[in-house]
């Protein structure tokens, strides 16, 4: 099942939700809505699902009008953050509920019911809890029960805002890799609403990355962590350090300070964007600035250290491997070794 959004407009009072949104869900693809609280994102989800109707604007499903047809008319499965499980009903029969009240001339007969629920139980790998309620149950699986509920009804869609921001930090990891072994078996088409960068570039095929009703970039994982398109992107996915730097004549300046980089054909004032692990460490007078330690932290792999620069002992925060060994009032110089420069005002 295809989706296709074009000229999506959404207006609360003053205040523009989605503004001009177009996109397209290739069939079967696992995507993700990534952004900020109020970037529009649970907007378009609800648009998309039926729950919402935009001001103006198309939505097609495989290439046929959708916002001609009500939620429940749009075979369309929702999972919500909360679960919104029946606590009076049994696992087994939460998973059964949307099968049981579909219309007399498509109702499966109980056998067929119960053949389904426990495919479905099954495939969420939680049959031995039929026979449990919602609160004898773990976060966890309570949502992996809310998610075999929204796929008993067989939806050409599946939508889940942000299905895992209930969770803590360990269960999350453990459902985002579930979720994208449960897709590569189902293959139905799916978008999930997110503001996790971290979840958005594991599980999905592609990111949207929105902001401000409008959609900044989209891409695979990869792109838009390594070729970030705006300003907003750079700085909202992975950890950045930003610099007010000033170019004129091609030379970059960190106030009076010349930088040893390419300009890249910008020009006036802008923002220098490094990621906190691509700074390099070396002598003092070898990279592009100086400055001296202040403090270690040391993660697992890796050791996170504030730098004050020279000159007027602004703090960068970078990562570094602990195979270079960082010591409070060390003097040291950093060379970013990826970087991206964009016009201030962006």
């Amino acid at each position: 099942m295809t989706i296709e959004v074009r000229n999506i407009v959404k207006q609360y009072g003053a205040f523009k939700a989605l503004d001009n949104v177009d996109l397209r869900v290739a069939d079967g693809e696992l995507l993700a809505l990534l952004g900020p609280s109020g970037s529009g994102k649970t907007s378009l989800l609800r648009i998309i699902a039926g729950l919402d109707w935009p001001d103006s604007g198309e939505v097609s499903f495989d290439g046929e009008n959708a916002l001609v047809r009500g939620a429940g008319e749009r075979h369309v499965g929702f999972v919500f953050q909360h679960y919104a499980l029946f606590r009076h009903m049994s696992v087994f029969e939460n998973v059964a509920f949307g099968l049981r009240v579909q219309p007399r001339a498509v109702r499966k007969s109980e056998a067929q019911i119960r053949a389904r629920v426990k495919e479905l139980l099954d495939l969420v790998q939680l049959d031995w809890l039929a026979n449990r309620y919602p609160s004898q149950l773990s976060g966890g699986q309570r949502q992996r029960i809310a998610l075999a509920r929204a796929l008993a009804i067989e939806p050409r869609i599946l939508l889940l805002d942000e299905p895992f921001g209930a969770l803590d930090a360990k269960v999350r990891k453990e459902l985002r890799q579930w979720l994208r072994t449960l897709h590569e078996e189902i293959h139905v088409t799916s978008i999930f609403v997110t503001h996790d960068q971290e979840e958005a570039l594991e599980v999905a095929n592609r990111v949207v990355v929105m902001d401000k009703g409008k959609i900044e970039q989209i891409g695979t994982p990869g792109d838009v962590y390594d070729n970030p398109a705006t300003a907003f992107v750079h700085s909202f996915i992975g950890e950045s350090i930003v610099l007010p730097v000033d170019i004129s004549d091609g030379q970059v300046k960190l106030g009076h300070r010349p930088l040893n980089i390419d300009a890249g054909g910008a020009i006036g004032p802008s923002k220098l964007f490094v990621r906190r692990h691509d700074m390099q460490i070396g002598p003092v007078g070898e990279g592009a600035l100086d400055g001296t330690v202040r403090r270690v932290r040391t993660f697992g792999p890796i050791q996170r250290a504030d730098i004050a620069l020279s000159g007027d002992d602004t703090l960068v925060e970078i990562d570094a491997p602990r195979d270079r060994p960082l010591t409070t009032g060390d003097a040291i110089s950093l060379q970013p070794r990826r970087y991206r420069i964009f016009a201030a005002q962006e």
